[in-house]
Parts: structure tokens; C-alpha cells; sequence
């Protein structure tokens, strides 16, 4: 065997710490003089990390008490019956309307304040044990949180039980040891109860998704762990068969071009532009998982009564004299087709009265010809507009897409709001809700630009994202 001596050019191998010292013995502190300065902000970070986490105890405080605060106010248009949603809703609709104003100026999403607030108001009241540790930064807010995401599954005669012991545990542990003992401790005590447990999880069954760098994202779908491991038992099994058949193919096709390259003989065209399969097990497992969902067609919609049912529908245009549609008893003109072709008034009116939307027809009152029309149901093209110009929910910070949104007349169309671009915007539910039921008003500054007057506190004026180049006169010319 001859000894090479390594290549100079080869980068250099990186150099691993040995697991033990030859002796066996642990080495003595090093005498660099920097170990003071490491105590130091050791120190100094455990203040801090106090503080913080004395503060974010507190922020909990104000969010219950603001939620105290929604529950009142709902009571009082409870008893006065002022509102006609039920109770939740209500509660929510202003808790939000509170919340929102706590969001703006702090870039926080009154979603998550809501969320935050239930939290802080269930663990105030129902586990008030924790608020003197929380206080004192015995434990965190992030313990409490372990608590609560497993409180639910514990039967409501343990849960002081429950509370103590998760609390006696957190004292002396991380958060996600507290998170792990909590869960086991949660199945435990509620072992006596495992199938209303199981129907309980399974009430939360649900798919959620979470966006990543570089386009990419996270769909993750929270089901049975028997319909979980046969999802992806098919798809393995799937995707190796499809491995398997694609290795075929490639190994063939090598041995066809081999043939043909000792007979002199030309490729076929099939040959001549295949080209192998370069996807792992797991990417071709993905990617049926995308086909499966986006081209088949699930058994409960093959079951259900719409089974069969076009999915085109055609348009047809129908002139209907508004007199004669609301009062069939009163003199009217004839219903028309596209208006041009006569048709019966007892077909018009079964016809409209399962249409989705009307357009509104203004005629001149003395030569009766069509000045204007419009209809509270916006165009296809706009739809695609407006979702180019807003991206989201166009209320301040939220960030839910403009495809998961409503459009909403900022003028309302009732109140004889145009259906323009320029009298519409993207509101999520949550925020269409608030903008209707609340004191949170907004106008139209133009170009997409809109303008919030809070119930309270100062105007915040939301800019829509710029989606292509910006193009600035430059202070200097270069001249040619």
C-alpha cells in the first residue's frame, strides 16, 4: 500500500472536538479573564428576561380585564336587547372592536389579541393559583400556555388537581418539559374518560396551513391516527409503485439506446425525448398528495344532493319592470329577454326569485332611456382587480388574503353606494363584521388608499401594497 500525502487543493476537512480528554477528566476553568464578564451578563440577561416576562404577565392583566370589560358592555345590550346576535357573537364582535385599538399602534393582530384575552380571562378566573408565580417569575407566560392547551382535556372535578401538579412541575422545568408533562398528565386524569376524550379531539379535527421561505409552505391536517397512518400507508405504497415503474421505464430505455448505438441504429422518437424521473420516494409521495386532493372528487360531494349537477351555468338577461316584480296585482310592463323578446311575467318572476344578484337599471323618467346600470354584485373582472390591488383584508395590520376575503361597498350599496372599484375593498368576515356592527368607519382616499376613524384614539390611513416598479424622476439627468 503506498501513502499519499493529501491534496493542497482539496478544502480542508473540518476538525471535530474529541468526545473525552485522554485522562478522563473534566479540564479546569479557563484563565482567559473572560469568565467575569460571562457572569456579568448572565446576570444581567436573568434581569431582563425577568422583567420581560414580569411584563408580558402583565399585558395579560390588561387583556383580562378589557375582556371583563367586553362582557359587561354585552351584558348591558343583552338586557336591552339592543342587538339581535346571540350572546358570543356579540361578546366577540366587541371584544374586537377594544382589541383592534390595542393592535394598531402596537403591529399586533386583534386576532391574536382576542385569543390572547380569552386565555388571560380563563386563567385569571379558572386557574387564578398561577397569577401570584406568574407575578413573582417563578413560571412564565409560556407555561401557563401548556397548561392551557391541555385543560380542556381534563374532566372539570380534576382540573384544580391538574392545575397544582402542572404548576408544581413547571417551577423547575422548561417550557417544553412543562408542555410534555401536561399532556401526559392531561391523558391520565382523563383515561376514565378516553372515548368522550377521542370525540373531543375529534370535534377539532381540522387542516391548517403555514407559509415558509421561498414559496413554499406547510399544510398540516389534524385527523384520526387510523385514517392518518392509511392516508399515508396509500400514498408510500402509491409512490413506490411509481418509483418502481419509472426505474423500469429508465432501465429499459438505457438498454434501448445501447442496442442502438452497437447497431448504428437512430433512436426511435419516443427514445430520443425521454427523459428519467429524477423525484425521491417523498417528492413523488407529495406530489400525489397534491393530484389526489386537486383532482379528485370527494365521496361526500359524489353523495350529496348536488350529485350530477352542471357545474357551467349559462347567463340569460332579463328585463323585469320593477313595479310589476314587487306587486304583480299592479299595472305592468311585459318582461323581456335581453330586452328584445317578450316573455311571461309568471316565468320573470319565478326566474328572479332564485337569482343571485339584480343589476339596477336607471332610465331616464321622461325619454325612459337606460342612463346608467348597475348591480350590488361586482364583475369578474373586477373581482380580479380589486385582489390585484389589495392582496389582504384591507383593515390595518391583518394580513388574511384578499381570495379569503369579502368585498364590502364602502359605501353601502343600500344606501346607494356604486359597485366601483373605487366604492370597494377586501374585509375579512371578521373585519366586515366589525366595519358594519361597530363604530370602526372608513372612506375611499382613492387608488386603493383607505382611510379608519376608530371609535376612539387617532385616524390610521392603510396604503395598498405596491405590487410592480416604482419609477422616480431622477434629481440629475444623465444627458445623452
Amino acid at each position: 500500500m503506498t501513502a499519499t500525502s493529501p491534496d493542497n487543493d482539496s478544502p480542508e476537512q473540518p476538525r471535530r472536538a474529541k468526545k473525552h480528554r485522554p485522562d478522563g477528566t473534566t479540564p479546569e476553568p479557563e484563565t482567559d479573564g473572560l469568565n467575569e464578564l460571562f457572569s456579568d451578563m448572565t446576570g444581567t440577561f436573568v434581569d431582563v428576561f425577568n422583567a420581560v416576562k414580569a411584563g408580558e404577565f402583565a399585558m395579560a392583566l390588561i387583556l383580562a380585564r378589557a375582556y371583563e370589560g367586553a362582557e359587561l358592555r354585552t351584558k348591558w345590550q343583552t338586557d336591552e336587547r339592543s342587538y339581535v346576535a346571540n350572546y358570543d357573537d356579540q361578546l366577540r364582535l366587541n371584544l374586537r372592536s377594544v382589541l383592534a385599538s390595542f393592535g394598531v399602534p402596537t403591529n399586533l393582530s386583534d386576532v391574536a389579541l382576542i385569543n390572547r384575552a380569552y386565555d388571560a380571562h380563563w386563567l385569571t378566573t379558572e386557574f387564578a393559583n398561577w397569577c401570584e408565580p406568574l407575578q413573582t417569575v417563578e413560571v412564565t407566560m409560556q407555561h401557563s400556555g401548556a397548561l392551557l392547551r391541555h385543560a380542556n382535556k381534563v374532566p372539570q372535578d380534576r382540573r384544580d388537581e391538574f392545575s397544582e401538579r402542572v404548576l408544581d412541575f413547571a417551577r423547575t422545568a422548561t417550557v417544553g418539559q412543562t408542555e410534555t408533562f401536561a399532556k401526559k398528565l392531561a391523558a391520565a386524569l382523563g383515561a376514565a374518560e378516553f372515548e368522550e376524550t377521542c370525540e373531543r379531539e375529534y370535534a377539532e379535527r381540522r387542516v391548517t396551513i403555514e407559509d415558509l421561505d421561498f414559496g413554499m409552505s406547510v399544510i398540516t391536517a389534524t385527523v384520526r391516527t387510523g385514517e392518518a397512518h392509511a392516508l399515508y400507508d396509500l400514498l408510500t405504497k402509491q409512490a413506490i409503485v411509481l418509483r418502481d415503474e419509472h426505474r423500469d421505464d429508465a432501465k429499459a430505455h438505457r438498454q434501448r439506446v445501447r442496442e442502438a448505438a452497437n447497431t448504428g441504429t437512430a433512436l426511435s422518437t419516443v427514445d430520443a425525448e425521454f427523459v428519467e424521473d429524477p423525484r425521491t420516494l417523498d417528492q413523488i409521495r407529495a406530489d400525489l398528495f397534491i393530484e389526489t386532493i386537486l383532482t379528485a372528487t370527494p365521496q361526500s360531494i359524489l353523495e350529496s344532493h348536488t350529485a350530477g349537477a352542471a357545474r357551467i351555468t349559462a347567463n340569460v338577461s332579463i328585463v323585469i319592470p320593477v313595479m310589476s316584480l314587487l306587486n304583480p296585482d299592479a299595472p305592468r310592463d311585459v318582461a323581456t329577454i335581453d330586452g328584445l323578446n317578450p316573455m311571461s311575467m309568471v316565468e320573470a318572476r319565478e326566474i328572479a326569485g332564485t337569482a343571485s344578484c339584480f343589476h339596477r337599471l336607471l332610465t331616464d323618467p321622461i325619454t325612459g332611456h337606460a342612463l346608467t346600470v348597475d348591480t350590488r354584485k361586482p364583475t369578474a373582472e373586477m373581482r380580479r382587480f380589486l385582489q390585484a390591488r389589495d392582496q389582504t383584508c384591507i383593515f390595518p395590520g391583518c394580513r388574511r388574503p384578499a381570495p379569503q376575503s369579502e368585498l364590502d361597498h364602502t359605501h353601502p350599496w343600500a344606501a346607494g353606494g356604486k359597485t366601483s372599484v373605487n366604492n370597494m375593498a377586501h374585509l375579512c368576515v371578521r373585519h366586515h363584521t366589525l366595519k358594519h356592527q361597530k363604530p370602526w368607519r372608513c372612506r375611499h382616499k382613492g387608488n386603493g388608499e383607505m382611510e379608519w376613524i376608530p371609535p376612539y384614539g387617532e385616524t390610521i390611513t392603510v396604503e395598498p401594497a405596491r405590487v410592480g416598479p416604482v419609477f422616480k424622476p431622477l434629481e440629475d439627468p444623465v444627458p445623452f
